[in-house]
């Protein structure tokens, strides 16, 4: 056999290997699911999860829902979209999707899991820049102080705990943002309000002494002069 024959004879034989392979790829890329078994839909929806394909997982849950409202995995997709939502980082209709199902079914065993994602849903919807609107972050103030009410010591306390500390924290730096802003511009009742706030709701901040400073500051201000 010359050179010629066995390079083309050993590329032939990797081409058909890669052909079989591809093929066989293909196959099990394209095999349906058995839309009448939720068990089936289920465990393909997880498979999607855990591969990133959230758009599909998203359809068969909602398949499921649809299809199988009764069954024990519509349950369990409900809160599994919920889930996705979040790992799309669509956080606020992640926490839309978490408080609907913990209306819906407020004596299921993940309750707790579902009432603690409705916080860090917010939490993560919360903007860094002090500047933008923090709506966010006053739910999530509301969700977490919820959570621990209802959950004071559930898996998830200690971290509620400490995320709610710093939700606050972010929530105490926009009113001392505000409060700045009214100071610099000598608007001085607009500043001592903000400035008083931070006192006196936000007492676990770290920006409680420099309001109060600011505070004993504007006691010696002239009066504001008017416009």
């Amino acid at each position: 056999m010359t050179t010629f024959s066995r390079r083309f004879g050993h590329k032939f034989l990797m081409m058909g290997t890669l052909i079989g392979i591809l093929a066989g790829g293909f196959g099990c890329a394209g095999a349906e699911v058995d839309e009448n078994d939720p068990a089936a839909l289920s465990k393909e929806a997880e498979n999607d999860i855990n591969s990133s394909r959230y758009i599909l997982a998203l359809e068969k849950l909602q398949k499921l829902k649809n299809q199988h409202p009764y069954s024990n995995q519509a349950i369990d997709a409900q809160l599994r979209i919920a889930d996705v939502y979040f790992l799309q980082e669509n956080f606020s209709e992640a926490a839309a999707t978490y408080e609907a199902f913990k209306d819906l079914h407020p004596k299921h065993p993940r309750l707790a899991y579902a009432a603690y994602r409705v916080g860090l849903s917010f939490f993560s919807d919360m903007p860094g820049n002090h500047a933008r609107d923090l709506a966010s972050g006053f739910r999530a103030e509301e969700a977490f102080k919820d959570y621990l009410r209802q959950f004071p010591v559930a898996e998830f306390s200690d971290d509620a705990k400490a995320k709610l500390a710093e939700t606050r924290r972010v929530l105490a730096g926009k009113e001392m943002y505000i409060a700045n802003f009214y100071f610099k511009r000598e608007k001085w009742e607009a500043a001592k309000n903000r400035y008083s706030k931070v006192v006196n709701q936000y007492s676990d901040s770290p920006y409680v002494d420099d309001a109060k400073d600011k505070l004993k500051q504007i006691e010696t201000k002239p009066p504001e002069k008017a416009e």
